[in-house]
């Protein structure tokens, strides 16, 4: 059996979107089913952004608290860098959907979790990654035609997920490329 959907897509979603909702509750529809969800889930909270591994639970904070009167970026580098380590351990263990927090400003640079997302792609595991709208060009030029933009919805998210199920079940990795 063969898909012509994609093994790689992402979630655009504009500002105040229950992205984080959505991507929890795909997880939790996922594992249902029997099947294992690797990689990171997000969640702010007033100044700070929690991830969460899902493989091994250990959540921790990216930002960096600079003080009252700081500016700058206030993403914590050390922590992303951990967040791709163990985005790195979940490829590694070989999921049957990655979940990837968030493609921004520093994966459009060339940083963050792009070499996770392009192993991903290269071993045709299912990934699905939150891509804001604002960053949704700079996700086209790192993605190109090699993976699928959705709208923000929980509903277009399954779509894709059941389009990648037969595959899972046959095993037939061919397939799942795309």
């Amino acid at each position: 059996m063969t898909t012509s959907r994609p093994a790689l897509a992402a979630l655009i979603y504009e500002e105040g979107e229950p992205i984080d909702a959505i991507f929890a509750r795909l997880r939790d529809i996922v594992t249902a089913r029997g099947f294992r969800v690797g990689g990171l889930l997000q969640e702010p909270c007033g100044e700070s952004v929690f991830v969460t591994h899902i493989d091994s639970g250990r959540r921790f904070d990216l930002m960096q608290q600079l003080g009252a009167c700081a500016e700058g970026c206030r993403l914590d580098s050390a922590a992303l860098a951990e967040a791709a380590g163990l985005l790195g351990q979940s490829l590694a263990a070989a999921p049957d959907l990655l979940l990837v927090t968030r493609f921004g400003r520093v994966e459009v640079e060339g940083g963050g979790f792009l070499d996770e997302i392009g192993a991903a792609a290269g071993a045709g595991i299912p990934t699905l990654i939150g891509v804001g709208a604002k960053r949704a060009a700079g996700w086209r030029d790192f993605a190109g035609d090699f993976a699928e933009s959705l709208p923000c919805s929980l509903e277009a998210a399954l779509d894709w997920w059941e389009a990648q199920e037969p595959c899972l079940k046959s095993g037939d990795m061919a397939s799942r490329q795309g």
